[in-house]
């Protein structure tokens, strides 16, 4: 129960630094890069329900964009619709199952059996 619960924190604190630049940078392969990143980390990490942290990492843009909004904040590029947001969601799945493909390709290391 504490895994999950320090996973989630750690998804989100990661989503968090995802949105920083986005709502910073004048181009959108900084945020590409960190949320492909972090969803390989967590991927590779947690392969079990990838797809939940996935889900939550692409859906940080859209929550930083909302809260952006909120606060009046003047983002540095033009986002002529809102929609367009949620194509976070391609390098946060794509690297999340880079990572759980990474990790299942490596595979747990196996112990050598002593000769006798």
């Amino acid at each position: 129960m504490l895994t999950k619960t320090v996973l989630l924190l750690l998804t989100v604190a990661f989503g968090t630094l995802v949105g920083y630049p986005d709502l910073r940078a004048q181009e959108v392969q900084p945020a590409a890069l960190l949320l492909f990143s972090f969803a390989a980390v967590l991927g590779a990490a947690y392969p079990d329900s990838a797809w939940r942290r996935a889900l939550l990492l692409g859906l940080s843009v859209p929550a930083a964009h909302v809260i952006a909004g909120l606060t009046g904040t003047t983002l540095p590029y033009p986002v002529p619709r809102f929609a367009d947001t949620f194509l976070a969601l391609i390098p946060s799945f794509v690297g999340t199952y880079v990572g759980v493909g990474a990790r299942r390709a490596l595979g747990p290391a196996q112990k050598e059996q002593p000769r006798g």
